[in-house]
C-alpha cells in the first residue's frame, strides 16, 4: 500500500505537507518570541514542510516517469535476487501455470514476469517477456503452441534510472504494441524486456565492465538463451528498441551483436556510453574505445538497419547523434525522425512509439540504403 509507486503513499505525502503547513500557519504564533526554544521549533516547522513536499514532489515524479520501481531501488538497497532467481539449468518452455498466472492486459497481451540468473553473466534480475494479443490466444488455447511463422521478436529497454515496467505503463508501449498488431500493421511480437539497471548504485550503460558486471553479456546472449527456453523461440535474428539510455543500448548492443539483431531504434538515445561516477578514469578510457560504435561500423562488413528518432531541443543525446553519423558515412543504413518540439520527456517520446513499432513493420519491403544525416 505504502511503496514508492502506490497511490496510498502519494496521498500520506500530500496529506502530511498540507497538515503540517496548515499546522504552522495557525501555532506560529506561539512561538513568535524570540529564544532558542521557539527559534528552534520555527526552523524544524519550515525544514519539515520543505522535506514533505520535496519528498511528496518526488513521488509524484516517480509515478510519472517509473524510475524506480520500490524503496529499495531508489536506495539502492536491492535483495540479492539470486536466492528466488531461475537457475539455467531450471529453465523449462512455458506452462500452463504460467500462462495462469500471467497479467493480462486489457488488450489482449500476456505479461510474464520472471526472476532469472544469466547463464554467461550469472546476473540475476527480473526479465519480462510480453505476448501480444494473437500469440496469447495461442498459448491459452493450446497444449502445445506452436508460434505463427511471422513472429517478430523486439528487445525493449528503459533509460536510467528506469525499470522495465516503463514500457508497459508510463511510455504505453505494450499497448501501442497491441493496437497496432489489432489493426493489422504489424506481425505477431513478442517482447523482452529486461533489467538493465542490475548493479547497485552505479549506471554501467549496457556493457561489460571488468571486475563489476557482465550487463552487455545479460541483456543478448542470456536473453537469448532464457527466451529460447521459455517461450521456444528460434533462431531468427530479433529487433532492439530504447529511450534515452536504452536508446544507447539498443544501438550498442545491435552492432555489437549482429548475430543475435538485425534492426535497431534508438529513441533520443545517444551514441557513445556516458559513465557515473563509480567508474574511473582509467576503464573510461579503455571503454570509450571498445564501444566506439562509429568505429565498430566501418571495420563490419554488414550492420543492422538503425532508427533515430530525435529531438533538436534534447542538446546531449542531439550533439551525440551527428556525431556518430557523422563517424559512420553511409556504413549503415540510417533513417532519421525529428521529434518535432520538445525536449528529453517520456510524454513527448510516447507517439514515437508507434513510429518505431511501424517502421520495424515496414523492412519487410525491399531495402534501400537512407542516411539522412549526410
Amino acid at each position: 500500500m505504502f511503496g514508492i509507486v502506490g497511490g496510498g503513499t502519494e496521498f500520506l505525502l500530500w496529506t502530511a505537507t498540507l497538515g503540517a503547513l496548515v499546522a504552522t500557519v495557525f501555532h506560529w504564533h506561539r512561538v513568535c518570541v524570540h529564544n532558542f526554544r521557539n527559534i528552534f521549533i520555527r526552523v524544524s516547522a519550515i525544514f519539515l514542510i520543505q522535506f514533505l513536499f520535496v519528498a511528496s514532489l518526488g513521488v509524484e515524479l516517480n509515478k510519472f516517469g517509473n524510475f524506480y520501481s520500490s524503496w529499495s531501488d531508489l536506495l539502492g538497497l536491492n535483495n540479492d535476487l539470486s536466492k528466488v532467481a531461475i537457475s539455467p539449468q531450471s529453465l523449462a518452455t512455458i506452462s500452463a501455470n504460467d500462462v495462469m498466472s500471467a497479467k493480462r492486459t486489457p488488450g489482449g497481451s500476456l505479461i510474464f514476469r520472471e526472476i532469472i540468473t544469466g547463464s554467461a553473466s550469472n546476473i540475476s534480475n527480473h526479465v519480462y517477456v510480453v505476448a501480444s494479443p494473437s500469440i496469447s490466444k495461442i498459448l491459452e488455447n493450446s497444449v502445445s503452441p506452436q508460434l505463427p511463422t511471422n513472429y517478430q521478436v523486439v528487445e525493449l529497454f528503459p533509460g536510467y534510472p528506469g525499470v522495465p515496467e516503463t514500457w508497459i505503463g508510463t511510455l504505453h508501449g505494450i499497448e501501442t504494441m497491441e493496437n497496432l498488431e489489432i489493426a493489422g500493421k504489424i506481425p505477431p511480437t513478442i517482447a523482452i524486456i529486461p533489467s538493465i539497471n542490475v548493479v547497485r548504485g552505479l549506471d554501467t550503460e549496457c556493457l561489460n565492465i571488468p571486475g563489476t558486471s557482465q550487463v552487455e553479456t545479460w541483456l543478448t546472449t542470456d536473453m537469448r538463451i532464457f527466451a529460447q527456453k521459455f517461450i521456444g523461440l528460434d533462431d531468427r535474428k530479433w529487433s532492439t528498441f530504447g529511450f534515452s539510455t536504452g536508446g544507447w543500448c539498443a544501438a550498442e548492443l545491435a552492432i555489437r551483436h549482429t548475430d543475435i539483431y538485425q534492426h535497431a531504434i534508438s529513441l533520443a538515445g545517444y551514441f557513445s556510453p556516458s559513465f557515473s561516477a563509480g567508474v574511473n578514469k582509467r576503464e573510461r578510457n579503455v571503454l570509450m574505445g571498445d564501444y566506439d560504435l562509429a568505429k565498430i561500423v566501418k571495420g563490419q562488413a554488414t550492420n543492422p538497419d538503425l532508427l533515430i528518432m530525435y529531438s533538436k531541443s534534447d542538446k546531449f543525446s542531439f550533439s551525440s547523434m551527428n556525431k556518430f553519423i557523422a563517424g559512420v558515412g553511409t556504413s549503415i543504413p540510417i533513417k532519421l525522425v525529428e521529434i518535432p518540439h520538445g525536449g528529453h520527456n517520456i510524454k513527448i517520446w510516447q507517439p514515437f512509439v508507434q513510429t518505431g513499432f511501424n517502421w520495424l513493420a515496414q523492412l519487410s519491403a525491399p531495402k534501400t540504403v537512407e542516411n539522412k544525416g549526410n
